[in-house]
C-alpha cells in the first residue's frame, strides 16, 4: 500500500471515528467546551494578532493581567492553516475542525515514513501509522490539539536513522524540520521528546564516534533558534508572574503503574471488563499493539547470535538473581505487616517497602541492560530494542517523581522523573504522564516491525493477518463522544472594542472559556478566564462576588468602566447587589443577557 492510499484510509477511519462531528463542522466541538473552545478562542486570537508583537502576549482573559498568552499553549504550529481559513469564513470553530480532524491523518502518515524507513515494507508501515494515529491513548488527549499534532516526532526520527545511513545534509534536514515542528508543537513535547533524542544517540552512535554527534547538535540549535524569541517572553512572563508547577500538582498529574490497564472514558473496546474511569493516566496500549511489539522484541532477542562475554553474562544473572531475592523480601514484609515483621519474637529491622523495592528494580534494569541479548542488539544497533527500551523509559517516566502502584500505594521511593525536574522546562510543565505520548509512537514502530516479520514467516497467511491486526486496532482504537454547540459570541458593537468585562455567572473551572472565547470574538477584554494557570486573585473574587463583598469590583473599576453582562442562570442575589452598587447603570437587554456599565472610580 503506497502513501497516498494510505492517506485516504487514514482519512476515511479520521471520518468514521468523528462522524458525528463532520455534519456541524462550523458550529460544534468534539469532547467539551473546555479545552476545546479554549484552543479555539487561541486560534482566533493568532489571526488577529501578529505573533510575537506586543499586543499578542497579551490574551484578553484574566483582565487586567497582561501576558496571559502565556498562561497556556500558543498554538503557533497550526497558524498556516488555521489561520487563512479564519481570515476567509471568520470562524475560528471550523478553523479548529479542520486541524482536529486533520492531525491523526498527519500523524499516521508521518508514522508510516519512518516505519518504511526502517522496514522497508509499506503493509507494515501503513499497520504501523494506524496504530500510532489511532492508538487508545490518543482518546486521552482528543481535547488537546496541540497534543494530536505529533508528527513532527516521527519525522525527527526518519531524518535520524537517514542520518546514519549515510543521508547526509537532506537526512539533517530532515530531522531539524521535525525538530521544530515538535518543539514548536506544545511545550509537553519540547521538554519530553529530547529523551527520545537522547536515547537515540546513545543506542546508535558509539562514543568513539562522539564526532557524528556534533552535526545533530548543530541542525537542533538551528532549528530551534527562530523559537528562542517565543521562549524567552514565556520565560520573563511567566517569571514576572511568579508562575510555577508546585512539586504535589506534578504528583497528582502523574500516572500509575496501574494506568497501563486503564482506559479513558471515551474508548469503546472492553467496557466493562478494563476500568474506564481513568483521566491523564489512562496508559492502555491495546492488547493489539502490545502483543505486536512483545513479537517484534521476542523475534530480535531470537535473532541474536552473538553472546555476551561470559563475564559479563553471569554478572547479569548474579544481578537479576539479586533483585529477585530483594523483591521476595520487600513482598514478606508486604505480607506479614509492620507490626508481624519479626522472627520468632526477635523484631527484623524495620523498613518502609518502596525503599528496598526501589533497590531491587534500580539493580533489576542493571541486571536486564548487561544480559547477552541487550549488548548484542546494542552492538547491531537494532532499532527493535531500542524503541522497546525507549517504551520503558517513557513509561518510567510517565509515574512522575514517586511512581505508584495506584495511588496513594507508592511503588518507588524515587522514580527518574525526580532528578529532571532540576533540568529547565521539567518543572514547568505538569502532567508527566504525558511522556506516553511519544512511548505511543515507540509502540507503534514496534508493531511495524513486527508485521514485517510476521509477513516474511507467514506468506500464505499475509492477507489474513493484515486483516486481522488492522481490525484489531480499529476495535481497540475506536472512540465516541458528544459533540456540543458553541455559544452565539455577543453582537458586534453591544461592548466597546478594548472594555473590560465581567461575564456572570463566573462560574469554576471550564465554562469559564466561554466568555473567554467571547472576549476574542468581541474585542473585548474579560474578567473571566480559563487556561493552564489560574492567577491568585481568580478564586477569591468568584467567593467574592458569592457573598456579596462590598467593594469586591473596585479594583477594576479605578481603571476603566466596568462592562457586567448577567445571562441566565446567575444566582439572583447577586445580580441584586450588583444592580445596587453605586455608579451602575443598566444599558440594555440583548439575547436574554441583561448589560450594565459600573463607571469607573476617581
Amino acid at each position: 500500500m503506497g502513501i497516498g492510499s494510505a492517506a485516504l484510509v487514514y482519512a476515511a477511519v479520521t471520518a468514521l471515528f468523528f462522524r458525528n462531528l463532520l455534519p456541524d463542522l462550523a458550529t460544534h466541538l468534539y469532547s467539551d467546551l473546555g479545552d476545546p473552545l479554549l484552543n479555539a478562542a487561541i486560534l482566533a486570537w493568532n489571526s488577529k494578532q501578529l505573533p510575537l508583537t506586543g499586543a499578542w502576549w497579551n490574551f484578553p482573559s484574566y483582565a487586567p493581567l497582561t501576558g496571559v498568552t502565556t498562561f497556556t499553549e500558543h498554538l503557533l504550529l497550526t497558524y498556516p492553516l488555521a489561520s487563512p481559513i479564519i481570515w476567509t469564513t471568520g470562524n475560528p470553530i471550523l478553523a479548529y475542525n479542520v486541524v482536529f480532524l486533520l492531525s491523526p491523518v498527519l500523524n499516521g502518515l508521518a508514522t508510516y515514513a519512518l516505519v518504511r524507513e526502517l522496514t522497508q515494507s509499506r503493509v507494515a508501515s501503513f499497520i504501523a501509522g494506524l496504530a500510532f494515529a489511532f492508538a487508545p491513548y490518543q482518546a486521552v488527549q482528543l481535547s488537546h490539539i496541540q497534543e494530536t499534532m505529533s508528527f513532527g516526532m516521527p519525522i525527527a526520527l526518519l531524518g535520524l536513522h537517514r542520518y546514519t545511513s549515510g543521508g547526509g545534509r537532506r537526512a539533517l534536514g530532515l530531522f531539524g524540520i521535525g525538530w521544530f515542528l515538535t518543539a514548536l508543537s506544545n511545550a509537553y513535547m519540547l521538554v519530553f521528546f529530547p529523551v527520545v533524542v537522547v536515547l537515540w544517540c546513545v543506542w546508535f552512535i558509539r562514543p568513539r564516534e562522539w564526532r557524528r554527534l556534533v552535526p545533530i547538535v548543530i541542525t537542533a540549535v538551528v532549528a530551534v533558534l527562530p523559537l528562542v524569541p517565543l521562549l524567552w517572553g514565556y520565560h520573563v512572563r511567566h517569571v514576572a508572574h511568579g508562575l510555577v508547577r508546585e512539586y504535589d500538582e506534578i504528583r497528582s498529574f502523574s500516572a500509575d503503574i496501574v494506568g497501563l490497564g486503564g482506559m479513558y472514558y471515551r474508548s469503546m473496546a472492553w467496557r466493562g471488563i478494563l476500568p474506564h474511569d481513568f483521566e491523564e493516566g489512562a496508559l492502555f496500549p491495546g492488547f493489539t499493539i502490545a502483543a505486536l511489539a512483545g513479537f517484534a522484541v521476542l523475534s530480535c532477542g531470537a535473532s541474536l547470535t552473538r553472546p555476551a562475554p561470559r563475564g559479563r553474562t553471569s554478572w547479569s544473572r548474579r544481578l537479576l538473581i539479586a533483585s529477585g531475592l530483594l523483591t521476595l523480601i520487600v513482598l514478606a514484609r508486604v505480607w506479614t505487616g509492620y507490626w508481624g515483621w519479626h522472627f520468632g519474637r526477635i523484631p527484623l529491622p524495620p523498613f518502609q517497602p518502596m525503599h528496598l523495592f526501589t533497590v531491587a528494580f534500580a539493580i533489576f534494569l542493571a541486571g536486564l541492560l548487561t544480559t547477552g541479548t541487550v549488548r548484542g542488539a546494542w552492538d547491531r544497533r537494532d532499532p527493535v530494542i531500542f524503541y522497546a527500551i525507549a517504551v520503558v523509559t517513557l513509561f518510567l517516566l510517565a509515574l512522575g517523581p514517586e511512581p505508584a502502584w495506584s495511588k496513594p500505594w507508592q511503588a518507588l521511593w524515587s522514580g527518574p522523573y525526580r532528578p529532571l525536574m532540576a533540568l529547565p522546562g521539567f518543572d514547568s510543565v505538569r502532567v508527566p504522564a504525558r511522556t506516553w505520548l511519544p512511548a505511543a509512537l515507540c509502540l507503534a514502530v514496534l508493531a511495524g516491525c513486527a508485521v514485517a516479520t510476521m509477513l516474511q514467516r507467514y506468506v500464505r497467511h499475509r492477507r489474513m493477518l493484515v486483516a486481522g491486526v488492522v481490525m484489531a486496532i480499529l476495535f481497540e482504537g475506536f472512540i465516541y463522544d458528544q459533540t456540543y454547540l458553541v455559544p452565539q459570541p455577543m453582537r458586534a458593537g453591544v461592548i466597546p472594542p478594548g472594555a473590560v468585562v465581567l461575564d456572570l455567572p463566573m462560574e469554576e473551572g471550564y465554562w469559564n472559556a466561554v466568555p473567554q472565547y467571547r472576549a476574542v470574538l468581541g474585542s473585548y477584554r474579560t474578567i473571566n478566564g480559563y487556561s493552564g494557570y489560574e492567577p491568585t486573585f481568580f478564586t477569591p473574587l468568584r467567593h467574592a462576588l458569592a457573598d456579596g463583598v462590598p467593594g469586591a469590583l473596585d479594583t477594576y473599576r479605578r481603571s476603566s468602566d466596568l462592562y457586567v453582562i448577567i445571562r441566565p442562570g446567575q444566582d439572583m442575589n447577586v445580580a441584586r447587589w450588583l444592580t445596587t452598587q453605586s455608579g451602575t447603570e443598566h444599558l440594555f437587554d440583548i439575547d436574554e443577557a441583561k448589560i450594565y456599565r459600573m463607571a469607573r472610580l476617581p
